[in-house]
């Protein structure tokens, strides 16, 4: 090599390197670039648990990246309608959406058994599902044939049965009942004469209040509190059976998130992980204290479904649940999967979790 050529070289060399020192001679750290997510969720700020675990995810992402990654969240309506997420992020219009996956039914019926289906799972089955069994995997399956990745970040936990005008003393109760219910449950009840009606949170009182609907379910003691339902239905029903382990999702625009670094990829995991299980701690801490203020304060009435309303629901249940699984082989597929995985975990359950309450009661 020619000494003038080394030189030169030497000197490019010796600029690049002054380009990334500092005043004082020490390594600059080259920042990288910042990534800016907007997302929507289904959840306007008024539904507590819900709407503020999204909000805590996108801190928790902020914290664990130094606020190199940021997402600006939007409540339901305040963006996009309620509704309108899932299609928003598949097409790319925001990044990500949060709700629960049987909200999406109708782009297919196998979105039910990530949400919740009756007499299924509970929170804690349904967490050893996806992280231990297919869950995950089927879950991916079916969010990618949508543009979508998708996660579970909370659940509620068992359901209560719902709010209702009127005491329910057997079957006979239900015809002509109208209720506000949905996804398979509410098919289930119409074989015995309810008038299924789904309708966004904010819509429940008001609707019962005037008539529009004699019965209503949503969530539990917390949520039912603040939507002020005790004041226009005094009888409160248990089990949950429709809804005994509700999944939330988050799930984001498959082309936005293939872009991420993988470490980031993996903090989305991480930071979905921990919403997880904190969102089903808020409602196990909630509700006990709230379900005791809605019947000591407001006097509400908590009552148990008849056995024989109970016994007929189940047996309505399980053969509606196979119908609608056949509707298409990969709802089939994933009904397989469940039923299969529920069979396996509830032999521990019936010999610990069962016993134990039982000796409680």
């Amino acid at each position: 090599m020619e000494r003038r050529d080394f030189v030169k070289k030497a000197a490019v060399g010796t600029a690049t390197a002054a380009a990334i020192t500092t005043t004082i001679g020490a390594p600059a750290i080259i920042a990288a670039p910042k990534i800016r997510w907007t997302a929507s969720s289904f959840w306007n700020p008024k539904i507590k648990i819900m709407f503020d675990g999204i909000k805590e995810f996108c801190q928790v992402v902020k914290e664990m990246t130094d606020g190199q990654f940021t997402i600006k969240l939007y409540g339901g309506g305040e963006l996009i309608p309620p509704p309108g997420a899932f299609d928003a992020v598949s097409k790319g219009t925001v990044q990500m959406g949060s709700g629960s996956p049987y909200f999406w039914a109708g782009k297919s019926t196998a979105f039910n058994w990530f949400g919740s289906i009756p007499f299924g799972m509970n929170a804690q089955m349904i967490n050893a599902w996806f992280y231990q069994g297919n869950g995950q995997k089927l879950m991916d399956e079916l969010y990618d044939r949508f543009n979508l990745v998708g996660r579970i970040v909370g659940n509620s936990g068992v359901q209560m049965g719902g709010w209702y005008r009127n005491k329910i003393n057997s079957l006979n109760d239900f015809k002509g009942l109208k209720m506000r219910i949905g996804s398979i449950a509410g098919k289930v009840l119409s074989e015995i004469g309810v008038a299924p009606v789904f309708m966004p949170p904010g819509e429940i009182f008001p609707s019962l209040e005037r008539g529009v609907v004699d019965a209503a379910e949503f969530v539990g003691p917390v949520h039912d509190k603040l939507l002020g339902l005790y004041k226009v239905a005094k009888y409160y029903y248990t089990p949950g059976w429709h809804e005994p382990g509700p999944v939330l999702d988050i799930f984001y625009n498959k082309n936005a998130y293939n872009k991420l670094p993988k470490h980031f990829q993996r903090i989305l995991d991480a930071a979905a992980a921990e919403i997880n299980l904190k969102t089903l701690t808020k409602f196990d801490e909630q509700s006990g204290r709230d379900l005791d203020i809605l019947i000591k304060k407001h006097g509400v009435q908590v009552l148990t479904y008849p056995d024989d309303v109970m016994k007929k629901v189940k047996e309505i249940s399980t053969r509606v649940i196979e119908e609608e699984a056949r509707k298409d082989p990969f709802a089939l597929k994933v009904h397989k999967d469940y039923k299969a995985f529920q069979e396996k975990v509830t032999v521990w359950g019936k010999m610990s979790e069962k016993v134990y309450w039982n000796t409680m009661a």
